[in-house]
Formats: C-alpha cells, sequence, structure tokens
C-alpha cells in the first residue's frame, strides 16, 4: 500500500511523458492520476489503526546488505496525514494548471507528478539513504518548474532556492553518513540514538532550510512570487512539511540529548522568525508577499510546537502543519486567480475589484484569510459601500486602479 502510493503518481508522470495523448488531454490525465492517488490514500487511512499507534503498512527490502541499507517505507500517524495533505494539495494544484493551460504541458504536468511521488517517499521513508534520495528527487522538478515557468525574475529566484536547498543537502548528506556508519545501519527503526552535536546541527540546518526558518529563509519570497500560483502553493503549503517530519523523526528522535542542548537556540530564533514574519507580512506590498511571509511566521509557530519536547505540543504541531498546509495552499490559488483576472498582486493596483465584481475572487479571499496569521487590512473610503462580504480585501489597494491600467479586461478596470 505505501509503495503504491509513492509509484502511482511516478508511473503517472511516465505516462504523462510518453504516452501519444492529444496535448489537451495531458492535464485531465494528470489531475486523473492526482485523484487516484488521494483515493489509494483515503484507502490507506481506513486500513490504519489509530489505535495501536506505531509504524504501519510499512515494506522492507534489503538493497545493500554489507551497508545495512534497505528500501524500508511505512507509516506513523503524523506521517500518514502529512501524506494525505501532500496527495490533496497536489491535486488540487494539478487542477488549477489545468484550468490555467500551462505551456509545455507534457513536461509541466509529469514534473508535477513526479513532486508528488517524491514528496509522499519523504514522509514515508524509514531509511535515512531512502529518505534523501526523495529528498533530492523532490528538489529536481522544483528547480525545473520554477526556472522554465516562473516569472519574470526567475531565473534569479531558481538561483537561490539551489544555493540554498544544495548547502543544506550537502551538510544532511555528510551527517547521514556520519550517522548511518556510527550505528551499523540507515533503518531509522532500527538505529538508536546519537549524542553528536555536529551531526545533529547537519539535519537541523538542513530542515531549516527547507521550512524555512530564520535566517534561512532567504530564498522564500522571491521563490513563493516567482513561481506559478499552483507551484508556490505546493512549496508553502507541502513542501515545507518535510521539515517538520525530518524534525520530528529524524533530528529530536535520533539526537536526544543534543536536542535538548540547543533548545532554546532553536526556540528563541523560531520566536524571532515568528514576530519578523508577522511584521513583515503587514508591509508587503503583494498578494504573495504577505503569504510567504505569514508562512515564515507560521513554520516558526509549528517548530516551536515541535521544540517543547511533550506530546501536546507535537500533537499542536501537527495539526497547525496540516491547517497551514490546506489555508496556504488554497490562498496561493486564489492569489494566482486574481492575478489572472488583474494581471497584478500589487495592492495598490486592486482596490475597488469588490465593487466591480461581487462574486469575483476578493469575495472568496476572505474565509481563507481569517485562518491566517496575518493582518486584517483597513478598508478604504473608496469601498465602503461595499457588502460587508467583501470589504475587507477591497479596500487592500493603498489606491484605485487607474482605469486601463491592466493589461486586460477585469473587474477593477470595468
Amino acid at each position: 500500500m505505501t509503495t503504491a502510493l509513492i509509484l502511482l503518481p511516478l508511473a503517472g508522470a511516465m505516462l504523462v511523458w510518453v504516452a501519444p495523448v492529444a496535448r489537451h488531454l495531458l492535464g485531465p490525465l494528470a489531475f486523473l492520476v492526482a485523484l487516484t492517488e488521494v483515493a489509494l490514500w483515503i484507502t490507506a487511512l481506513g486500513r490504519f489503526d489509530f489505535s495501536t499507534g506505531g509504524l504501519q503498512l510499512d515494506q522492507r527490502t534489503s538493497w545493500f546488505g554489507d551497508l545495512s541499507v534497505s528500501y524500508h517505507v511505512g507509516l506513523y500517524g503524523f506521517s500518514l496525514w502529512l501524506a494525505g495533505l501532500t496527495t490533496v494539495v497536489a491535486a488540487a494544484a494539478i487542477g488549477y494548471a489545468c484550468w490555467a493551460r500551462r505551456e509545455r504541458p507534457r513536461a509541466y504536468f509529469g514534473l508535477m507528478l513526479f513532486l508528488l511521488g517524491a514528496t509522499v517517499g519523504v514522509f514515508t521513508a524509514q531509511d535515512l539513504l531512502v529518505f534523501y534520495v526523495f529528498f533530492e528527487a523532490m528538489l529536481i522538478p522544483l528547480y525545473v518548474l520554477v526556472g522554465v515557468w516562473g516569472g519574470p525574475r526567475r531565473v534569479a529566484a531558481t538561483v537561490k532556492l539551489i544555493v540554498y536547498t544544495m548547502a543544506g543537502s550537502l551538510l544532511m548528506l555528510a551527517s547521514i553518513v556520519v550517522f548511518g556508519l556510527s550505528q551499523g545501519t540507515f533503518d531509522l527503526v532500527e538505529s538508536g540514538v546519537s549524542e553528536n552535536d555536529w551531526v545533529f546541527l547537519g539535519f537541523a540546518v538542513a530542515f531549516a532550510v527547507k521550512a524555512p526558518l530564520f535566517p534561512f529563509h532567504g530564498w522564500l519570497v522571491d521563490a513563493y512570487r516567482q513561481a506559478p500560483p499552483e507551484l508556490a502553493a505546493l512549496l508553502s503549503g507541502v513542501i515545507s512539511k518535510a521539515a517538520v517530519f525530518g524534525f520530528l523523526r529524524i533530528a529530536i528522535a535520533k539526537f536526544p540529548g543534543p536536542a535538548d542542548d540547543f533548545q532554546v537556540t532553536i526556540l528563541a530564533l523560531a520566536a524571532f522568525g515568528l514576530v519578523y514574519g508577522s511584521l513583515l507580512a503587514f508591509r508587503a506590498p503583494d498578494l504573495r508577499g504577505v503569504i510567504a511571509y505569514s508562512s515564515l511566521a507560521q513554520m516558526s509557530l509549528i517548530t516551536m510546537g515541535l521544540f517543547a519536547f511533550s506530546d501536546l505540543g507535537a500533537d499542536g504541531a501537527i495539526l497547525q502543519a496540516i491547517a497551514h498546509g490546506l489555508v496556504s495552499a488554497s490562498l496561493f490559488l486564489l492569489a494566482g486567480t486574481i492575478e489572472r483576472r488583474t494581471s497584478t498582486g500589487e495592492f495598490a493596483h486592486l482596490g475597488g475589484m469588490a465593487r466591480g465584481g461581487p462574486r469575483s475572487p476578493p469575495c472568496s479571499w476572505r474565509p481563507g484569510s481569517s485562518r491566517s496569521p496575518y493582518p486584517a487590512r483597513r478598508r478604504s473610503r473608496a469601498s465602503s459601500s461595499s457588502s460587508p462580504a467583501s470589504t475587507r480585501w477591497a479596500g487592500a489597494g493603498r489606491s484605485r486602479a487607474r482605469p486601463g491600467s491592466c493589461s486586460q479586461r477585469c473587474t477593477c478596470c470595468g
């Protein structure tokens, strides 16, 4: 069952890449594969026994006996929910991409399905080398999708993403090798604990970059702004949760001593990141900037829960991670819809949208924003006559858009 969750989207990616299917059918085909993945996860959810806990639905096959490396995958309670979050958000993202009609659909939808399979592999891996393979495989489609289908500054955003993530990956690889050789196995179930501070820091920095946490967030805003909206939804809603899995399953579980030693430092950085991200969200001039900085604040809050070292803190962190993933992904997709209708995400050009079309995306924006930590902006006088359900974001801009300022007909220009 667990292996099927990984292989289904990977097989779907191969099918999209090589199948002699018309271009306009590739998107629906990928969406069908994503929906099938959701159904398969629901089946796994039904088979999971929450009363017993522990590792379930696991499969193990020896790869390199001399090094004690094996293909070992399985699901814990928290990783089952993270895998479910991945399937749901990926299905929504692929559905949005079908609606947006992305260029070069064969390559695009194949990479999206490949990203889905690799991410599920990260959340199910129970061997450190298998975890690292999926962790790196997850990054490859990200680089291509941002670099090819991103916005005007996509190259700079991709370079930042590569520099930060590759630095973290190299540190994690070194930590994996040292830990595995010292334990005599790379299996997370069979291995013991370690008191090596440097190995712990290698893992911690890699996961802090992935989250990201302050001060390793330099790639965050550019990547979220330049990526296609559906990819930004995956980055914020799902990919960042690989750090949650890594902290909980590896850094804290396998390094209890070093985690306790660095607890105060990590909590202090997380607390600063929470305040820092929230303040920057107040000043962000565009929709994606608000969501990006608020995600930094949310991931800092989740990290604080993980490093509280209590069952209540861990349960709250997982619940918050799932909630943030769903809300953040929804908001990025809504932001993308607004950008398609108005050709901009800048608040200064979005005033009066609710007046022109009360059923436009700003109406749907309020329910999502009520669940997220960023500020409610004051209503402008120009939008004070709008309906109560749509005035919050109608006045989000600093000024009303000038007629004809948009490149296409939209709700703000009539």
